[in-house]
């Protein structure tokens, strides 16, 4: 399916580019991993640690304070910061709670991802909850 996905964006000649934060970069390496890579795959940016979003990308502290920092609020600054950064058609940006000790609660609890895209045209916001996964040791 990644494959088919990065096929149709190559044959529109549409360029993406990734801000990662839960995912650690995976949505971007898993992109580069077909052949359409280099037709497609601006770059991005791995925001993990709360001191990216706020000294790289500029995401203000009090916003992140009033919605932590894996929402959809600092998910949608995510993909604003990077259409500042990067020239590109799509933007993903994503943020969430992939294991335990984040801002978690009954309504957000660990597996709630956030993503958002973003092309010249619209914004797609949406957030998913999978199961936790179990650690291997």
């Amino acid at each position: 399916m990644m494959t088919q996905c990065c096929e149709l964006l190559a044959k529109k000649k549409l360029k993406v580019t990734f801000i990662e934060s839960a995912s650690s970069g995976y949505l971007a390496y898993r992109f580069s991993l077909t052949p359409f890579s280099g037709k497609i795959l601006i770059g991005g940016l791995v925001c993990y640690d709360l001191n990216v979003k706020e000294k790289i990308l500029k995401i203000s502290p009090k916003l992140i304070a009033k919605y932590t920092p894996e929402s959809i609020e600092i998910t949608e600054e995510l993909v604003k910061k990077a259409k500042n950064m990067f020239t590109s058609d799509i933007y993903v940006g994503c943020t969430g709670l992939l294991k335990p000790g984040g801002s978690e609660t009954s309504e957000k609890p660990v597996g709630t991802f956030f993503i958002q895209f973003y092309t010249k045209t619209k914004y797609i916001i949406t957030d998913v909850c999978v199961k936790e996964r179990k650690q291997k040791n």
